[in-house]
Formats: structure tokens, sequence, C-alpha cells
């Protein structure tokens, strides 16, 4: 039975992570996947799956063509560096696009380096067939083999079937104000303590 966009969906795959660690076709007791993702083997397909893909160059301006040209130093050294824990992604190059439907707006896209998108794609290859199971049906965001069309049609159904309400949400500069919570503020510091201290007092009969 297909599920629908109501409040509390239907599951009725394991939630378990280890009921869906199936690697080279088999199911296998898994302690690590960090090996897996920096196979050789995985790597190179990780490659051939951002060639495909092509793409412009990151922040150090690395082509497609130029980082082929020393493939195999450069899968070399990226497994190295993720077997020794020693990798460090490089910035992403920022860039202005027009953004759909609002006509002289535009949105921020980040370009990563080829050398990290190969990184991102070895991830991709091992974690995607384990969490792809465990996604709800009417999740449609960034999955393989989904587009908006399917979300359109599933909402169209929706409401059809008599469901009418919509929620629409979006998460806004979410790191940017995570980062902010992080910063340390003395002022706000001090606040946290003088209402500890009078919620300390009241509890204790002092009365404020």
């Amino acid at each position: 039975m297909e599920n629908s966009l109501c409040e509390k969906p239907e599951r009725h795959a394991s939630r378990r992570l280890s009921d869906h660690l199936v690697l080279e076709g088999r199911k296998q007791k898994v302690h690590s996947l960090v090996d897996k993702v920096y196979s050789r083997k995985n790597l190179k397909l990780a490659w051939e799956r951002v060639r495909a893909n092509q793409g412009a160059s990151g922040p150090d301006k690395v082509t497609i063509e130029e980082f082929e040209t020393r493939l195999d130093e450069n899968l070399e050294r990226l497994h190295q560096e993720l077997r020794e824990n020693t990798y460090q992604p490089q910035a992403v190059r920022r860039l202005e696009i027009p953004k759909r439907g609002a006509p002289g707006k535009t949105r921020p896209l980040g370009i990563p380096s080829v050398y990290d998108r190969v990184c991102q794609q070895a991830l991709v290859n091992r974690l995607e067939p384990i969490f792809e199971k465990v996604f709800d049906p009417s999740s449609f965001g960034y999955r393989k083999g989904r587009k908006t069309a399917d979300a359109l049609s599933k909402i169209w159904r929706e409401v059809e079937a008599g469901n009418e309400w919509i929620v629409d949400a979006d998460l806004k500069d979410f790191f940017r104000i995570r980062r902010s919570r992080k910063t340390p503020d003395p002022g706000r510091k001090a606040n946290c303590r003088q209402q500890s201290a009078e919620a300390h007092s009241t509890d204790a009969g002092g009365g404020l």
C-alpha cells in the first residue's frame, strides 16, 4: 500500500540500520563503513560517475580533464587521506545562478573541487543503498530516480483523495544561524547565570 503524506507515515521497513547493511549483493555484519568508502575500487567507481556528470571546476580551478591526467595519483592520495583520517575538504566556489520562477533574483550555488566531488560520490556509493531503503515513500527530495514532477503528482493524488491541507516549510540560513549560536556572548551568559540564580532562590523559598 502506498504511503500518504499524513502526519504519521506508515512504515513497513525495519528502522534498524544493521538490517539494511547489504554490501556486494549480500548482507554482512559491518562494524565500520569507512574502509568500504576509501577502497580503491569504490574510488574508481566514484570518479567514473563524477566524470559522467561533468560540471565546472571548484576553487582550485582543476577541471575534469586536468584531474584525469593525474588520475591514479589523485585517487591514491584520496585513498591514503581517508584511510589515515587526514582528508580535509576545500572551500566551495560560490556562484550566483538565476532563481527559477523569480525573475531578477539569484540563489547561491556551491561548487566543490573535482577531488572533493569524488570523495562525496564515494560516500554516496556506500550510503545510498543503505538509507534509500529506510526513506518514506512520500520523500522525494534529492533521491535517485525521483523528481519534482513525481512530488507534484503525489500532491495532486492527495488533493483528489480529500486531503486539502498543504504545509510548506523550508530551512533558511541554517548553518549561518547555527554558527552564530556557537559564538560566545558574555552578556547572554551573564543573563543565563542571573536567571539560574533567581530560579534557585525561588525554588529554595527565598522569593524575589
